[in-house]
């Protein structure tokens, strides 16, 4: 059974997994899908309710941008969006997008932009 400063800590990297996540424009169901978790277990993860792994723990981060040491380092704020979460998110989507999809994307927004 963790000792009482381990689950502190839990939740502490738990409450700041979830803040990055929510600046960048994820919700918990899409961060899940990209890292093959259930969306449960993720929600676990964000509350300190279960423990991760190290290689977990480096995988989210990574999916979210940030480096390890900025989801571990609890007592400094996050590192700062640059973007809006939903701007953010416009262009998560978009770098999924095969070429000819981006393509077709560009044109869109810059008819509209017209």
């Amino acid at each position: 059974m963790p000792r009482r400063r381990d689950e502190d800590l839990l939740k502490d990297v738990g409450r700041r997994l979830a803040r990055i996540r929510k600046d960048r424009g994820w919700t918990q169901e899409q961060l899940a899908d990209k890292i093959g978790i259930a969306p449960v277990t993720l929600s676990r993860l964000e509350t300190g309710a279960r423990a991760m792994s190290l290689s977990s723990l480096s995988t989210i981060a990574h999916m979210l941008e940030v480096g390890l040491g900025d989801v571990l380092d609890t007592a400094t704020p996050p590192p700062a969006q640059q973007l809006p979460p939903r701007e953010n998110e416009m262009l998560r989507l978009f770098r999924e997008l095969r070429q000819d999809r981006q393509d077709l994307v560009l044109r869109v927004a810059r008819e509209l932009a017209d």
